[in-house]
């Protein structure tokens, strides 16, 4: 009953939200150039969800737009951070709830454009990450265990918290730290504040602005060759330049950064450390590290787009489904734009989208009466509301099955640990796995108990079903 009247108060006395535009798509099919052409249709500023757009210079290797590009366009968060910081995710939230009050205290529409998809996760979306304006400062002792091990990291969080120790794989070093500093911070389980959320997405909208999304898409065959001439192109244009810069201040720093946060995470900057530490001496050597090199990049800008697009259709269109259930009075539909064909930008990606959001800027989110995919896009790139991900989202929370680790004795990781999966399903993909049937077949593999393989870590009862 109490529920059912929160959900009549959330429903009919919630003042109505600001409106935002959300642009998400694969790196390179065209996000910004539409972000300017619908900038100057709505009257809006653009702020940045870009991880590597944030930081200073290196302009073509993190694909920001050029002045002139810009149109006199305004753009927000972005070109701000030194080289030396690594920028996280709290710290962009506020700066872009920053930059969306002053964007609407002009009267103007924010357009939010990037690829880092937790970015806008956080700032679109309620009940996404923990709050800690109440949090305690670390300790020099707490501070210690965060930044060491993952190991010790783990062990600590499985005394504190065994139930959200169990939804992170023991070596993912920035979930397991960011669950343990809740604990520090501020006294509370994560994995009891992760349950409280979840109970909160059943009882009302969790957007957090009136907000129309737009998915700029491409067909993948007709990206992927896009993909490569872009990178093609960026270094004609002077990628390499930046690269030997960001590598000199690379060699200065003292011990070497990880690369595994911050800048150094940037596209282009790994693939190419090979070949800048390489010897000038061996021209044939050097010309093959080059040749390694561009080949990396195209294939990990490929793969990068390639989990953009999964996090579009797994996660973003699901959590999207739920706001159905509330009439999609905070918007919350998802519209498909066709950057499939070029030469056919201008009524496919540009009319389309300046039409839809004309209507949803003056009217607001039930003034849209288009389809949210257009006939050139194949079927079945939208979640059904019968798929499973979305019924399990929206009926209940988390199984505690996905809560879980499973031990694998006979598969062994880079490290010569054994495998760790995190879930049921993935433990049943990994079982299913031809790595592992092959290492199950090799009498030296197989440990035995009479005749029978052994697993280890029989999962752990998470209790939140």
């Amino acid at each position: 009953m109490f529920r059912y009247l929160r959900f009549l108060k959330n429903s009919i006395m919630t003042t109505p939200k600001k409106s935002v535009v959300a642009i998400v798509g694969t790196t390179g099919v065209g996000k910004s150039k539409f972000s300017i052409d619908l900038a100057h249709a709505i009257n809006g500023e653009i702020i940045n969800a870009d991880s590597m757009q944030v930081y200073k210079k290196l302009d073509i290797i993190t694909n920001k737009h050029s002045m002139a590009e810009r149109e006199g366009v305004a753009h927000h968060v972005m070109d701000h951070v030194n080289w030396s910081e690594d920028y996280f995710i709290h710290r962009y939230a506020q700066e872009a709830n920053e930059a969306i009050e002053r964007i609407h205290a002009m009267g103007k529409i924010p357009i939010i454009i990037g690829g880092t998809h937790y970015y806008l996760s956080k700032l679109l979306f309620k009940n996404k990450t923990v709050e800690d304006g109440h949090a305690q400062p670390l300790t020099a002792a707490q501070l210690a265990v965060l930044d060491g091990p993952v190991e010790r990291i783990f062990a600590e969080l499985e005394q504190h918290d065994p139930v959200i120790a169990q939804k992170f794989h023991p070596q993912d070093r920035r979930k397991l730290r960011r669950a343990l500093e809740i604990w520090y911070t501020l006294n509370e389980k994560a994995s009891d504040i992760y349950r409280e959320q979840k109970l909160e997405e059943l009882e009302d909208s969790s957007l957090m602005y009136s907000t129309l999304f737009f998915w700029v898409y491409s067909d993948p065959d007709v990206l992927r060759d896009r993909l490569d001439v872009r990178v093609d192109s960026m270094l004609a244009a002077g990628a390499v330049d930046e690269i030997r810069e960001l590598f000199k201040f690379y060699r200065a720093q003292s011990p070497p950064p990880t690369l595994t946060s911050g800048i150094w995470q940037v596209i282009g900057f790994k693939e190419f450390l090979g070949w800048l530490e390489a010897p000038d001496g061996d021209t044939t050597a050097k010309i093959k590290l080059w040749e390694e090199a561009v080949e990396r990049m195209k294939i990990r800008t490929r793969q990068y787009a390639k989990s953009q697009v999964k996090w579009i259709k797994k996660l973003l269109s699901v959590e999207l489904m739920k706001e159905q259930r509330f009439g999609f009075r905070n918007g919350g539909k998802l519209y498909l734009l066709d950057a499939t064909d070029l030469s056919q930008w201008g009524e496919r990606v540009q009319s389309r989208g300046v039409g839809i959001a004309r209507k949803f800027v003056g009217g607001g989110p039930g003034a849209v009466d288009v389809d949210q995919k257009p006939d050139t896009i194949q079927e079945g790139i939208f979640p059904e509301e019968k798929d499973t991900a979305i019924v399990n989202s929206n009926k209940r929370l988390e199984s505690s099955n996905n809560w879980q680790h499973f031990s694998c004795n006979i598969c062994k990781d880079k490290s010569g640990n054994p495998v760790v999966a995190v879930g049921k399903d993935k433990w049943e993909l990994h079982v299913s796995s031809k790595r592992h049937r092959r290492n199950a077949t090799r009498p030296h593999k197989r440990p035995r108990v009479g005749s029978e393989p052994v697993y280890e870590g029989e999962p752990k009862d998470s209790n939140l079903n």
